[in-house]
């Protein structure tokens, strides 16, 4: 009985960890500062991002992008996603025109600036038109 209930709380605090989008994002943030010139510092910020984004940490998944965007621009395979996910939320978020607006400058970013990264800005293309001509 008393290894059963050990194993539920390990097992409890398991969950706990990897479903804190802030624990995971923080130890991850704090990695890539300590290392940011280190290869894999843009794609842990993706990795970290996208993760927040999917636990529905929208806040903090936009916060994460836009810091791998201001960090390393240059890496166009992930900031022309992360881009996208950033406008996506916010074209999301809101029924109010004014607000899914908003999301019209990163979609552009990506349709100027990363053009060489066809899916991505396949997509931002379709997302502006449906943002800009919605009503």
């Amino acid at each position: 009985m008393k290894k059963l209930i050990i194993g539920a709380l390990i097992l409890i605090a398991v969950f706990v960890v990897v479903l804190n989008t802030g624990i995971v994002a923080g130890q991850a943030l704090d990695w890539v500062k300590e290392n940011p010139k280190d290869p894999d510092a843009p794609l842990v910020l993706y990795r970290t991002a996208r993760w927040c984004d999917i636990m529905g940490s929208d806040q903090r998944a936009e916060s994460i992008y836009l810091q791998l965007y201001q960090q390393y621009p240059e890496k166009a395979e992930l900031c022309a996603p992360a881009l996208y996910y950033v406008a996506l939320d916010i074209s999301n978020s809101s029924y109010a025109t004014g607000v899914r607006k908003q999301a019209l400058p990163y979609l552009q970013t990506i349709i100027d600036k990363y053009s060489d990264q066809e899916e991505w800005r396949t997509k931002a293309k379709q997302l502006y038109d449906e943002v800009n001509y919605a009503h």
